[in-house]
């Protein structure tokens, strides 16, 4: 009932919710545990969309250019039949975008909902609903609903300059129901051994609405003193309503943030149940089983239905196995619906404003988990900082497509500055090989090792094959300090050359001083070579460095390659080979291997250039 009220509509539209979608859900979904009904941020929603098209729909009607207000005008100055229609239109759209997307198989679009994004999304809109709860706990009249980009700034700009105005036995109900809530809800349902003794939630929203309800009937709150209530709830079940189709166009973009969000509530709870009890679920079913109720549910006045995390959570807790725990919870819904209705209609409002309040505590508290995210991946914990402060500022919509935007550029990013590592071997092994990082690993002589973490695409090729030149152009110079196309001069040569005093002319006295200092084994050598006006003099320790004769590419943690990526690998292949440099490819997965097959890149190398292992490559080398 309270989430029909932050929809835009009636409470009832909130009941009709948790029993018609229920029914189609029950007989198409395949997760065993989840139920369908009404969700904080998805009526959220769903409640700015049906202000800002109804609007539109009331300066059309009344032949003006711009909505009534400004888009600050409360639901109780717009008609309840423009509501009912922008409504059950949103649901029936939204319905099918997710049969749509069950149809086309892309239930695998939730995994870019991320679990940090989801979290920074749902702690930034549990804010927006519990601030537009605001209202009806404190009874301030003439508070208006603001909608747009900074809306919660201006809200409480007009909130804190007509605090004064607070209805004071309003604030009082809303503060009894409160207090009871929480204190039940610490006490009770989050005490580990309270539960171990009555195993099922205390169902302290469903006394606090009954003996609210009594409480206002006997006092007579509204009429003595001027808490607004319920009023209107229908007893029986509504009659089929066709949706206004025409309105069709003008929300199907809108809507379909909504219909990703509620898509993204349902997989991840069924997720969560199927793993807890070892099954599977199929996520493009689930996406038409969702879609199917609520295109159900759009002509019997509901508003838009997803996971119901609560309802979910008691049904599970009571031993229930099976969908028919969901058929019977409607049973008791229906029950509501035909015979106690109008038992409700003395309701303080403050007491649905004051159960979702509380019941947002928990995700409220999600803002600490920034904390956790920043000591793991500061990324991560971007992503969800960005997202939560962009919902806040902003909006519901403009957050979450912030979020997505700025989750699938940092996802691009990793991929295109995946990790490269260059290898060695561990000293005094044969076949452990590391990062040379590690001051127990040694480079091997001659060959270069390196190992890209991710896949080899169009992203990052360039600096991956980039990286591989950047060594070799090092080795290069280091190999032509010393054997450089001027012949090699022996000892002696070299003695009386200088002792000569010959000094060739030349154009320019620049001196370049190149200082290497390579590890192999356990020894580290120093090559100093001096170049003066392009005569090469040389003085070399005892040992002297290889020149590179190999490169081994492990491709052990490589999970695909593209067309773009194995161009830039054929090219380095090619040029390799005509630097009399060996290529080798260790460790390639199937998928791989017939990638470099299908590409050509195997066709330029020997079928012995690949290994099945690092090791093994330098083995042969």
């Amino acid at each position: 009932m309270a989430y029909g009220v932050l929809s835009g509509v009636e409470p009832i539209n909130g009941l009709y919710a948790s029993f018609f979608p229920v029914l189609i859900y029950s007989c198409l979904c395949t997760s065993q545990h989840a139920s369908v009904g009404t969700f904080a941020v998805t009526s959220l929603m769903t409640g700015g969309i049906v202000h800002t098209v109804g609007a539109e729909m009331i300066a059309h009607r009344n032949h003006t250019e711009t909505p009534v207000d400004n888009g600050t005008a409360t639901f109780d100055k717009m008609p309840l039949d423009i509501r009912l229609q922008v409504t059950i239109a949103v649901t029936l759209a939204v319905g099918l975008w997710q049969v749509l997307m069950g149809v086309f198989r892309l239930g695998y679009l939730a995994v870019f909902l991320s679990d940090h994004l989801v979290k920074g999304f749902t702690c930034a809109a549990a804010f927006h609903v519990f601030t537009s709860q605001v209202k009806l706990v404190f009874g301030i009249q003439g508070l208006e609903e603001r909608y747009g980009p900074l809306k919660l700034v201006y809200f409480y700009i007009d909130f804190f300059s007509k605090i004064s105005q607070t209805h004071v036995p309003t604030l009082i109900v809303s503060l009894i129901c409160i207090t009871i809530l929480y204190l039940t809800r610490v006490l009770v349902n989050q005490n580990p051994r309270v539960m171990k003794i009555i195993r099922v939630p205390f169902p302290i929203e469903l006394l606090v609405i009954i003996f609210g309800t009594l409480a206002s009937y006997e006092l007579d709150l509204e009429s003595e003193w001027g808490v607004k209530t319920v009023q209107n709830v229908p007893t029986g079940l509504p009659a089929p309503v066709l949706p206004h189709y025409s309105i069709i166009p003008e929300i199907l973009g809108r809507t379909f943030s909504l219909a990703i969000v509620a898509s993204a509530v349902l997989i991840s709870l069924a997720k969560i149940f199927a793993t807890k009890h070892n099954y599977k679920i199929d996520a493009n079913q689930e996406l038409i089983a969702i879609g199917a109720s609520n295109i159900f549910g759009s002509f019997f006045l509901c508003i838009p239905a997803t996971g119901a995390l609560a309802r979910s959570a008691v049904q599970e807790s009571v031993g229930g196995s099976t969908q028919m725990v969901s058929l019977v919870s409607a049973v008791i819904v229906l029950i509501v619906l035909v015979a106690l209705g109008r038992f409700l209609q003395p309701l303080p409002k403050a007491c649905l404003g004051a159960i979702i309040m509380v019941a947002l505590i928990n995700m409220l508290k999600g803002a600490l988990e920034v904390r956790n995210l920043w000591k793991v991946s500061l990324i991560d914990a971007s992503i969800f900082m960005v997202t939560l402060l962009a919902t806040l500022l902003l909006d519901v919509d403009y957050g979450l497509a912030i979020g997505v935007l700025y989750s699938l550029l940092v996802f691009a990013f990793r991929m295109q500055y995946g990790r490269v590592a260059v290898l060695g071997r561990v000293r005094g092994t044969l076949d452990e090989i590391k990062p040379l990082e590690d001051p127990m690993v040694d480079e091997v002589s001659g060959i270069k090792i390196f190992r890209l973490h991710g896949p080899l695409y169009s992203g990052n090729a360039e600096s991956f094959v980039a990286k591989i030149r950047k060594a070799m152009i090092s080795n290069v110079r280091v190999v032509s300090s010393y054997l450089s196309p001027v012949p090699e001069l022996e000892a002696t040569e070299m003695d009386e050359t200088m002792t000569s005093g010959q000094q060739p002319s030349s154009g320019n006295n620049q001196t370049e001083i190149t200082v290497v200092t390579r590890r192999q084994d356990q020894a580290t050598d120093a090559v100093i070579n001096i170049v003066q006006n392009n005569s090469l003099l040389t003085k070399a320790g005892p040992r002297q460095a290889k020149p590179l004769r190999a490169i081994i590419i492990d491709c052990s943690a490589i999970n695909f390659i593209d067309v773009v990526g194995t161009e830039k690998l054929l090219r380095l292949v090619n040029e390799c080979n005509k630097k009399g440099i060996r290529v080798v490819f260790a460790a390639c997965s199937d998928s791989v291997r017939d990638i470099l097959y299908l590409s050509g890149v195997a066709a330029a190398l020997p079928e012995e250039n690949f290994m099945s292992s690092v090791s093994d490559a330098i083995d042969e080398l």
